[in-house]
């Protein structure tokens, strides 16, 4: 089992809730995910690694149809009885690893929101990108949200811990300059149990990943502060690259 395994179908996945939960956050991020793609009332979304589906709740109310995929079951349940619950009928959610992401020219938009790519080898981290800027129609926007190397830097430590529920979280972080790889050593602690992950994430500069982008096929790329959209600075703890499939793909 590698550490993606183990972290999202873990006995420690389930904490990631109390984000669905936020939902003053919850729509203040899809407020900006809507401006930044321009999202029109008729518009097909692609949700990737949609998680419980807290951005999707608030976007598809306001587009035409949301499909949401995630690699996780238990996100995708949650993600369909939460909608069912809202009486959202234009949103799906379905059982899907990103890296077997398959559709050609068939949405308007797609985003990937809060560091839920960088997870595997160089080459993999590529073709998901080329496999989202495949997926889009000609002129489709892709939006993928990531923490912005730069200003982690600067608040880079090397040891945390905090209470997660009834378990003690201890983190022991170091990155490796060379490869542009954080390594988040996990040790949970719960009663007199241990659970320990080691989550090993790509984590490229924001000018790195806009030439990812290029690399990948989208044209008109741009980096900007997320969730506010102004412009990148040392002060910007998280970012968004934005890129485009080109208008005359076929």
């Amino acid at each position: 089992m590698g550490w993606v395994e183990d972290l999202f179908d873990g006995p420690y996945a389930g904490h990631s809730l109390e984000l669905a939960e936020d939902s003053e956050r919850n729509e203040r991020e899809a407020a900006f995910i809507i401006g930044e793609l321009g999202l029109e009332r008729l518009d097909r979304v692609l949700d990737l690694a949609c998680g419980h589906g807290r951005h999707a709740m608030c976007i598809a109310p306001k587009v035409g149809s949301l499909l949401g995929v995630d690699r996780t079951r238990a996100y995708i349940d949650y993600a369909t009885n939460w909608s069912q619950g809202l009486g959202l009928e234009n949103a799906e959610f379905v059982l899907s690893d990103m890296r077997e992401l398959d559709y050609d020219g068939e949405f308007d938009a797609a985003y990937n929101y809060f560091t839920a790519w960088g997870y595997w080898d160089d080459e993999t981290n590529l073709d998901i990108l080329r496999r989202v800027c495949r997926a889009l129609k000609p002129d489709g926007r892709f939006l993928l949200e990531f923490i912005h190397r730069d200003a982690l830097m600067r608040r880079w430590s090397p040891k945390n811990w905090r209470q997660i529920d009834d378990a003690l979280l201890l983190e022991e972080n170091s990155f490796d300059f060379t490869t542009g790889r954080s390594i988040n050593r996990r040790t949970y602690i719960q009663g007199t149990k241990r659970h320990e992950i080691v989550i090993e994430l790509y984590m490229p500069t924001a000018d790195t990943l806009v030439r990812l982008f290029v690399q990948a096929g989208f044209t008109a790329v741009r980096a900007v502060a997320a969730p506010t959209g102004d412009e990148l600075t040392y002060d910007s703890f998280r970012m968004a690259v934005i890129g485009h499939r080109p208008a005359d793909s076929q």
